[in-house]
């Protein structure tokens, strides 16, 4: 079989439909499979899955929430593909064949991962779709302290005048949109770190396939509409942040020292603070008290 294409759904009744018939419409000669984890929806997902899609899926129902690293890693285990597409599913693929990603895949084995162009729903490029550079130190100092206006070649900048229309190698690519070699998830032992529950765990899999030697290429032949504010929308602002700086704190101790978090730490719990004014003090506070054994 030639590609497992892999989508992790929780909430996503809103999306779903849209991202499974853009499947099917741009699979025309190559052997795949549609997995799709539920991760215990109650808004009917798993219910419409059953209904609509079952010959066109192989659907996996988990009674709770594992995370997005974890499911994802359940579904490697089943998938049959040389190659594995992890496809969020508040995307939907809007031109191009998946087809031709099997073509570039086989025709530069140098290549580990591979992303394509994405698009807002009215069908715009914009630079926070881009890919981007891999993260500094002090690129999180950057943000914590919301100083990135005064910053101009912070690594979400590094990208903005690149050309989205050629293809091109990048160090880091968005988690929505995944085309991985089968070779680095066997390598690794897993698809994405299970220590990351939801956010960062993207940017650590290129760190990871960096390591092993592999490339990172753009590839905009295929471009995808990102409804990810659909997504994130059942997440409040600060639960996000809070989710975000877990991901980034598992990121320091891993690729740097755990040493570097006794002065990131302050930081980020100041850029918490400086955010309280935007966010509110209510939606603060119950991001804060959050049931979150990720958090802590």
């Amino acid at each position: 079989m030639d590609l497992s294409i892999i989508t992790v759904t929780h909430q996503s009744i809103r999306t779903i439909d849209l991202c499974i018939t853009s499947v099917i419409a741009s699979t025309l000669n190559c052997t795949y499979e549609h997995i799709i984890i539920d991760n215990g929806s109650t808004d009917g997902t798993p219910e419409f899955l059953e209904k609509a899609y079952l010959n066109s899926i192989r659907l996996i129902k988990n009674s709770q929430n594992l995370g997005f690293s974890a499911a994802n890693n359940q579904a490697v285990k089943e998938a049959k593909g040389r190659y594995l597409l992890f496809l969020n599913p508040d995307m939907n693929i809007q031109k191009g064949y998946l087809d031709n990603l099997i073509e570039v895949m086989d025709q530069r084995p140098d290549v580990g991962l591979l992303g394509c162009k994405l698009v807002t729903p009215w069908l715009a490029p914009q630079p926070w779709l881009f890919p981007v550079k891999l993260p500094s130190l002090f690129s999180y100092l950057v943000v914590s302290l919301r100083l990135r206006p005064f910053y101009p070649m912070h690594p979400s900048k590094w990208y903005f005048c690149f050309s989205d229309t050629s293809e091109q190698e990048v160090e880091a690519i968005r988690g929505s949109f995944m085309c991985m070699r089968r070779e680095v998830m066997e390598t690794l032992g897993f698809a994405f770190d299970p220590r990351y529950f939801l956010l960062y765990e993207d940017v650590d899999l290129c760190k990871e396939v960096q390591r092993l030697g592999y490339k990172i290429l753009y590839h905009p032949h295929v471009t995808c509409i990102d409804y990810c504010s659909w997504s994130m929308r059942q997440y409040s602002p600060p639960w996000s942040y809070l989710r975000m700086l877990k991901g980034i704190k598992i990121y320091v101790s891993k690729w740097y020292s755990p040493l570097h978090l006794l002065w990131l730490s302050p930081m980020f719990a100041l850029g918490f603070v400086l955010r309280i004014p935007r966010w509110g003090i209510k939606n603060s506070l119950k991001a804060l008290c959050w049931k979150r054994p990720y958090l802590t």
